[in-house]
């Protein structure tokens, strides 16, 4: 009889035991899925104000900029035009919401600190080191250069639809700032989505809507996309035919991208092309340096032989500048 009591009074403990500790493992899973909704609805909310302080910040930033680059004003500064040209242009926004110039060269500074004792390594010379080292820092440069051929590339391309999009907006209702907020919702893509959302907002907080579209011109380097906004902006002052200008326009402009089609013409691809090319002469100079022990004593050791290669760094980045400056002409 002893003997049952015990064995049930071991089962009772083991199963008080196991009740608890499931109890506490519910209670712990309840409590870390409270806490979770709590903490996600305030981040949630943090980051919303954050970035409607980031947005609000770009506007005010934006609206200067325009006055800045407006007739009879002063010349924007170094810091707005490479905002303007770089960060803009190439809407790294969308991914960095931070992004700005300050990051740009945070970024360009720490390639340089790092490759720099890399490449003195390989040039035992200071001022070769400084100038391979300096080209290599704009890489962040580079980047944003080739993701503003690429945007400005693919606006291009969905312009004739999106002038479309707008045309079927205004048969509704024949408002072209009624078709431009309902485009964004219309599945019109980035950059062109982030760029219309950006000039709505700008409008109804007050700016004028000419101003507006001017800003918007001036993210977009595409003659294409200009003379949209040129005879967007024409329409809206003297009060056109909105639909019969979007339906010439569409035309016009599918006929324009048949025409790139068919000639194969992309800008974007030229850059990239080019970079490589520019980079393949550092490797193949690399290269013949190591093929040959007195080749490379004479260029790493002797003092002429430094200064020959400094002069043919120098080359290549002047060499580097006028190739990139010759492909800023956008067709």
């Amino acid at each position: 009889m002893g003997l049952w009591l015990e064995i049930g009074s071991s089962k009772f403990l083991i199963l008080f035991i196991i009740n608890s500790l499931l109890i506490l493992l519910a209670t712990v899973f309840t409590s870390y899925q409270i806490t979770c909704i709590f903490i996600d609805k305030n981040i949630n909310k943090n980051i919303q104000e954050l970035s409607n302080k980031q947005k609000e910040k770009r506007m005010l930033k934006e609206i200067r900029r325009y006055m800045n680059s407006g007739p009879g004003s002063f010349k924007m500064s170094l810091i707005e035009k490479v905002e303007l040209n770089l960060i803009d242009k190439s809407n790294i926004k969308n991914y960095i919401p931070f992004a700005n110039f300050y990051l740009l060269i945070a970024c360009s500074v720490i390639i340089f600190i790092a490759s720099f004792k890399i490449v003195y390594k390989i040039t035992l010379f200071v001022p070769s080191a400084i100038i391979l080292c300096s080209l290599m820092a704009l890489t962040p440069v580079f980047i944003l250069d080739i993701m503003t051929k690429y945007n400005s590339e693919k606006v291009r391309r969905k312009l004739a639809g999106f002038v479309s999009v707008l045309n079927r907006w205004c048969a509704v209702k024949e408002d072209i700032f009624y078709a431009f907020e309902k485009s964004v919702e219309s599945g019109i893509g980035e950059p062109l989505r982030t760029y219309i959302r950006d000039m709505i907002i700008q409008v109804n907080r007050g700016v004028e809507p000419l101003e507006a579209i001017s800003m918007l011109e001036m993210k977009v380097d595409n003659p294409q996309f200009k003379d949209f906004i040129v005879n967007i902006k024409q329409n809206v002052k003297h009060r056109g035919d909105i639909r019969k200008l979007l339906s010439n326009m569409e035309e016009q402009f599918y006929k324009i991208e048949e025409e790139y089609n068919r000639r194969k013409i992309s800008t974007y691809k030229d850059r990239i092309i080019i970079y490589f090319i520019m980079a393949l002469v550092l490797i193949v100079g690399y290269a013949f340096l190591n093929i040959n022990p007195q080749v490379k004593h004479f260029y790493l050791t002797t003092n002429i032989g430094k200064l020959l290669l400094m002069f043919f760094c120098v080359l290549y980045a002047i060499g580097f500048y006028l190739t990139v400056g010759i492909t800023k002409f956008d067709v």
